[in-house]
């Protein structure tokens, strides 16, 4: 999900599934009449009269040239069309999940122009599919004239030797039709089997995908933890550059830290690593003592809370303590239907739902990622009260740049270039020199500069 659009991921469940669907709900009854049906009148054919069958055969190695030719090109054109689709969906996709900052830029025209472009490539990789049909599928029908024509000219060569009665032809004809009639069919599918095989690859590179995070065989259950937290020498990186150099943090059962710093100092990776949406490649997280990868990963989650900086809502109604200064204004109250991605709502609007639905989690370790970085100070303050609720007894790890937030935190973390530099509270960073007093001297209206 990381490394791949959205829509190209929605391609793969949808598009690509639907080709494979295709031929296997229409496709396998074809292929077993058809082939049935082939080998009977091949049989009937040789059986009829021998010579008849080997002249019909004159057909064989052409048929295979061009069959061999068909399953070369036509796999790579499938697998283009594939290809194809997949971006087009991501661009749309893109563009509707980003309609209203296309709209405040008016990239509008930019952005009609790229779909038409991407469209136009989808359209050409369509019809080179269709040129390759065209050539083949009547190459097939070539073929079975050929044929036909190969054995009435040796029929009526046997018939005046007197070697062939007239009705074995018109019998061996009427085969000869059971024979290309199938065969026929089977090209056309052959041709779907084709489209099948290109998207069963790019399903095939979803399903064999391997888990970034996964339980071990051995991972016990978890029980209800208490929330003591360790970073034990943590190390991690994304590529080949580690974005975090031996990290040590240790946060008692119901403590808060604060993480702050300049945009790439390693603030929201850590919080990743805690919430295991990734392991470290060096050194450990633990829990109570134990490593994360020790245990059942769904235990640890269902006891774990995000409060992100831009909340996702799903759509459907809700009902929680806490919001009902949203509900106030909405004309059915909690069970008001939420739009998809909380539209119609206001950004403290749906972060108040969103740490509702954090305290509806009751976690007992919970992360807010710049919780407050989108918001007004009025609604900052309601937010404000509602984290006093959220965070009383829970294991907390903020990151934020508000100055109101982080003092409520244990202790302030100050991270540049993946490495802690400084730690302590506001109080004691501020009678130091450093980072956080750099940051402090950039406070606009109670504020730190934004992660």
């Amino acid at each position: 999900f990381s490394q791949q659009k959205a829509g190209w991921i929605i391609s793969r469940l949808n598009s690509d599934v639907d080709a494979l669907s295709d031929v296997l709900n229409q496709g396998l009854t074809t292929l077993v009449v058809n082939t049935l049906t082939l080998l009977a009148a091949v049989g009937g054919l040789f059986l009829l009269d021998w010579r008849l069958g080997l002249v019909a055969l004159c057909i064989l190695p052409p048929g295979i040239v061009v069959t061999r030719w068909f399953q070369r090109v036509s796999h790579a054109a499938a697998a283009d069309v594939r290809t194809r689709i997949a971006i087009v969906t991501a661009q749309l996709a893109e563009s509707v999940a980003g309609m209203a900052v296309i709209q405040a830029f008016n990239r509008e025209r930019a952005f009609q122009q790229e779909f038409d472009g991407l469209n136009e490539e989808n359209r050409l990789a369509n019809v080179h599919v269709q040129k390759i049909y065209s050539v083949f599928f009547p190459a097939i029908e070539l073929l079975g004239a050929i044929a036909t024509a190969a054995v009435l000219f040796a029929g009526a060569h046997f018939i005046g030797a007197s070697a062939m009665e007239i009705g074995t032809l018109i019998a061996a004809v009427g085969l000869l039709a059971l024979v290309f009639q199938p065969l026929q069919e089977l090209s056309e599918l052959y041709g779907q089997v084709q489209a099948a095989s290109a998207a069963m690859d790019k399903i095939s590179s979803v399903l064999d995908a391997e888990i970034d995070v996964a339980d071990k065989p051995s991972a016990r259950p978890l029980g209800r933890i208490d929330g003591a937290l360790e970073l034990d020498g943590v190390t991690f990186a994304y590529g080949k550059e580690p974005v975090l150099h031996e990290i040590d943090i240790s946060v008692p059962a119901g403590g808060c830290i604060a993480l702050v710093g300049e945009s790439g100092g390693g603030k929201s990776t850590t919080a990743k690593l805690i919430a295991r949406f990734y392991d470290p490649d060096e050194g450990a997280v633990r829990v109570d003592g134990t490593d994360l990868r020790d245990v059942e990963l769904v235990g640890y989650r269902r006891q774990l809370g995000v409060v992100l900086q831009d909340p996702f809502l799903f759509s459907g109604t809700a009902a929680a303590v806490g919001v009902d200064r949203v509900a106030a204004r909405l004309d059915h109250g909690l069970e008001h239907v939420v739009r998809e991605g909380g539209a119609g709502l206001s950004a403290g609007e749906r972060q108040l739902i969103s740490i509702a639905r954090a305290l509806l989690a009751d976690p007992r370790i919970l992360i807010l990622d710049e919780a407050t970085s989108n918001i007004d100070r009025p609604t900052e303050i309601v937010i404000e009260k509602a984290f006093d609720r959220l965070l009383a007894g829970r294991t907390s790890i903020i990151i934020a740049h508000r100055l109101a937030t982080v003092r409520r935190a244990d202790e302030i973390l100050v991270l540049e270039h993946g490495r802690i530099v400084q730690r302590g509270t506001e109080r004691e960073l501020k009678s130091q020199g450093g980072p956080f007093r750099r940051l402090a001297h950039q406070l606009v209206e109670d504020s730190l500069p934004a992660a």
